[in-house]
């Protein structure tokens, strides 16, 4: 099954109806709610060139790019230098107690 955007499945099947009458589409009436995302969601991938500058589907456009990874952090991986890397701290050593080290 095609993967249908997210913002299609969360909408109520009038609106998903309203919006194909407004896109153009045909033969919508029948359409079970899961197979209107999935038609809708075809049809605005094929014709973006001309539909994505309609302000009642910008929302669908602005959510179908890749999501980008951002860099935690400043500095990005291939300009961090090797001198910031932190040493590992000496693990603590427990004292023992004075009673233990006084001879009896």
């Amino acid at each position: 099954m095609a993967t249908v955007a997210y913002w299609l499945q969360r909408q109520r099947k009038p609106d998903l109806q309203n919006l194909a009458a407004h896109v153009g589409m045909k033969n919508y009436d029948t359409m079970l709610k899961n197979e209107l995302e999935v038609a809708l969601d075809d049809f605005l991938r094929t014709n973006q060139s001309q539909l994505q500058n309609d302000p009642s589907l910008s929302a669908f456009y602005k959510r179908l790019g890749t999501p980008v990874k951002r860099e935690s952090g400043g500095v990005p991986a291939s300009t961090s230098v090797i001198e910031d890397v932190k040493k590992p701290k000496q693990r603590r050593q427990t004292i023992k107690a004075r009673e233990e080290l006084a001879p009896l």
